[in-house]
């Protein structure tokens, strides 16, 4: 398991969704006209999440001390893999990606699923990266933000408008949506790959380079 650690994957990973957020959001812009807006509104949604994942671990990053020592945890007493680790982070991202986000680019009109990563991205994203980290860090800005509020925030906007005006929603639609939203972050994420993988000697740490990344609060 050591040895899975340190390959390409496991210290790239989220490189490759810096990668894959630019090559789709381009992918968009080429292939715009060929999409309904709502679809082509969730291919940038996907290609916003993989920047925001990249801003969140890369550049600049810092998410990982962050999360184990003032989010997730306070003053977790192995900082660089307890209780977030690199293979929980990986997971947690990649399939988020796959189970929230991808199907609203295969099925656009499904509205009540399209709802679930609109919302997440732009509207829960916004209050924990937007609001809460920010408290926590007593400062304006968090690794995550500017894709949250250059991205996420105007594609839920736009999105939203749309199907408002053209009576495309429904009460039950919002209902599902949030729904869908909660239970995949508590159940699928918080509840399932979070604890599978939570172990204070996980051999999956984060690097010093990964855990330099975050710059503590002045107190």
């Amino acid at each position: 398991m050591k040895k899975l650690n340190d390959t390409y994957l496991m210290r790239n990973w989220y490189n490759i969704n810096g990668v894959v957020g630019i090559l789709t959001i381009i992918i968009a812009i080429i292939l715009w006209k060929e999409m309904s807006l709502l679809q082509g509104l969730a291919v940038l949604n996907f290609g916003v999440l993989n920047l925001h994942v990249f801003e969140e671990f890369r550049l600049p990053g810092g998410f990982p001390k962050f999360a184990n020592t003032m989010f997730a945890m306070k003053d977790s007493p192995h900082p660089d893999r307890y209780p977030l680790n690199r293979m929980s982070a990986l997971l947690t991202n990649w399939i988020t990606a796959l189970v929230l986000y991808l199907p609203s680019i295969i099925w656009p009109d499904a509205i009540w699923f399209g709802l679930a990563p609109i919302l997440f991205g732009g509207a829960a994203q916004l209050l924990m990266h937007g609001v809460y980290n920010n408290i926590l860090l007593k400062r304006f800005y968090n690794a995550g933000l500017c894709a949250v509020v250059f991205g996420h925030v105007p594609i839920m906007i736009v999105y939203i408008h749309y199907i408002v005006t053209h009576n495309m929603v429904t009460a039950w639609d919002w209902v599902w949506g949030v729904a869908i939203m909660v239970v995949w972050y508590i159940v699928g994420v918080r509840l399932i790959i979070n604890k599978a993988f939570e172990d204070i000697n996980s051999p999956y740490p984060f690097n010093e380079e990964e855990m330099r990344r975050f710059k503590a609060p002045q107190k």
